[in-house]
């Protein structure tokens, strides 16, 4: 799992007047908002006895009280108010816990879980969400499966034809495509085939044979896919697209965020229908990702594993992209977390504040695969 990466921790909707409990890469965290309803996105673990944030309360002066002895934490992290102290004391400095950059952006909350947010990939633009004449649904549900599995349920398109029945000029064989960078850490490709038209509401959208254009890109933050069908055939302007954005809960759980948005049939009578045909692909999606094996894979992917050309042109890339992100001494060490925390204590993923103000942290870092010690075991 990836630290420096913007992931969608809640829909927006979500997170209200109380905490929010939010487990992700393995961690435990906290959403609130504050008095001018500004989310912020903290560590849930106490700094003073390990009380759980989120089963504390949101005060009118914007900060969280802890359950256990009411110490008021701000969106910044920082304890503003210890309540059983006298009169004058003074705050510690280890009376902090870890604060996370937050945006809210396509009705979601995220996160950059990391503590060099100027060098992350930015969130994902996705100008349709806020366009005119565009209708959008949400959903979202956990799967119990590793998080790089849950992502090839869409990121590997050639699928389609075995999977959903969807063919490909009707044979399984996808048509030639190529995947190209959009930029260091998101790709894209496009495809185009000859289809007939389909039966239901959808269907007669288009003629009854026409060539259909869709267009997929992948985004590291949020591990987001963004999949643009324009379902009234190639230039005609109707288009279906649909976003999935994967959250690793922890190396066997993956929370998926789906956005489905049209810019045809857009009255609220439509939803149902959109919202059906989406879950039928997604649910048979589900039942392979929880099925596969191993349940946790490898930190570094076995270089010996198979691949073959062109089912796995964008899945090869996305190998690559996530190399270049280990590369920079970004991923979680999972075997040095989990000695670690064997015979007790916690870690927490670090924050920016901690590379600007390292010392007087009560809970130490979770650690980090060291690029060096990769490059000498390549050796």
């Amino acid at each position: 799992m990836f630290t420096n990466v913007w992931y969608t921790a809640a829909f927006s909707k979500n997170v209200a007047s109380e905490p929010k409990h939010v487990k992700m890469l393995g961690r435990d965290f906290v959403l609130f908002r504050d008095d001018k309803g500004v989310a912020h996105c903290l560590s849930n673990v106490c700094c003073h006895r390990g009380a759980p944030l989120d089963q504390g309360t949101c005060q009118s002066d914007g900060t969280l009280a802890c359950c256990q002895h009411g110490w008021r934490f701000g969106g910044d992290g920082h304890c503003t108010q210890m309540p059983a102290a006298p009169d004058g004391a003074q705050i510690p400095k280890a009376a902090r816990v870890d604060s996370y950059p937050v945006e809210e952006r396509y009705g979601m909350v995220w996160v950059l879980l990391g503590d060099e947010p100027e060098k992350a990939p930015p969130i994902p633009d996705i100008p349709e969400f806020d366009a005119e004449g565009w209708r959008w649904l949400e959903y979202e549900e956990d799967w119990d499966a590793n998080y790089h599995w849950a992502k090839f349920s869409n990121l590997d398109y050639v699928h389609l034809p075995v999977v959903h029945q969807q063919l490909w000029n009707g044979g399984i064989r996808p048509p030639e495509h190529e995947v190209e960078y959009l930029d260091e850490t998101s790709l894209s490709t496009g495809i185009r085939v000859k289809t007939k038209r389909g039966r239901g509401l959808w269907g007669k959208l288009r003629k009854l044979e026409s060539e259909v254009c869709s267009r997929l890109k992948f985004y590291l933050s949020g591990f987001t896919l963004k999949v643009d069908v324009e379902i009234g055939g190639a230039g005609s302007g109707i288009r279906f697209i649909a976003l999935d954005m994967s959250t690793p809960i922890d190396e066997r759980r993956t929370t998926m965020r789906f956005l489905f948005g049209r810019n045809f049939l857009t009255s609220s009578w439509a939803d149902k229908n959109t919202i059906k045909r989406n879950l039928k692909n997604i649910h048979e999606d589900q039942v392979i990702a929880e099925a596969q094996l191993p349940k946790v894979l490898p930190a570094v992917p076995d270089s010996r594993a198979l691949m073959a050309d062109p089912e796995d042109k964008i899945v090869k890339e996305y190998w690559n992209i996530l190399a270049a992100h280990r590369a920079k001494g970004w991923q979680i060490d999972r075997e040095a977390l989990d000695e670690a925390e064997r015979n007790g204590g916690y870690h927490v993923i670090p924050s920016p504040a901690r590379r600007t103000d390292p010392d007087g942290w009560v809970y130490n870092e979770v650690p980090r695969i060291d690029p060096a010690s990769l490059a000498q075991a390549a050796e």
